[in-house]
């Protein structure tokens, strides 16, 4: 049995521009459990992840840089942190200082059924008790809301998250929002 998907993408320009390896470290482990989260949902496991990171094209005065880095790991996984941990790592050799960047994104490539994940000699897929702590973490964010139960490399301030104050109303998609005349 094939996915339905082949690839699943979680990305976000920032609020602000972000020049630390820190900063941008925070907001791809965010973006890698948000992506995790949805995978799981659908019974998936990714067998590599491409992480990507940009400065706005937008502002001529600024020095541009673009770069992304995919990572194979050696067997499919939908542990969150397995995969913040290749993440980063695909991070740190992109990462050049002196940049504002804009905009990061984490891709998830070679998606599997979970339940049909194959290890190696040496490798071995997800066990129960990872797949029960992806559980429980799942559970309790959605009960209490996303973000309540994290990993550590997603911080808890957030000084790039996306300006909320700008976004239009979503008048096709809210009944809160509905356009009132």
């Amino acid at each position: 049995m094939t996915p339905d998907r082949k690839s699943l993408i979680a990305s976000r320009s920032f609020g602000q521009a972000v020049e630390t390896r820190r900063g941008l470290e925070e907001a791809v482990s965010v973006y890698t459990a948000r992506a995790a989260e949805k995978m799981r949902r659908q019974n998936l496991a990714t067998a590599s992840i491409a992480v990507w990171i940009q400065t706005n094209s937008f502002k001529p005065g600024d020095r541009q840089y673009s770069a992304s880095k995919a990572v194979r790991l050696p067997v499919a996984t939908a542990d969150t942190g397995k995969l913040i941990a290749a993440a980063t790592a695909g991070l740190g050799i992109i990462f050049k200082p002196g940049y504002r960047y804009k905009k990061a994104g984490v891709t998830f490539l070679d998606l599997v059924a979970a339940d049909r994940v194959q290890g190696g000699l040496f490798d071995h897929p997800d066990d129960a008790r990872s797949i029960r702590r992806m559980g429980a973490i799942d559970q309790l964010n959605a009960r209490f809301g996303r973000g309540t139960v994290g990993f550590g490399t997603a911080g808890e301030r957030h000084a790039w998250k996306l300006r909320r104050e700008f976004i239009s109303p979503r008048y096709t998609t809210e009944w809160n929002e509905l356009l009132r005349v």
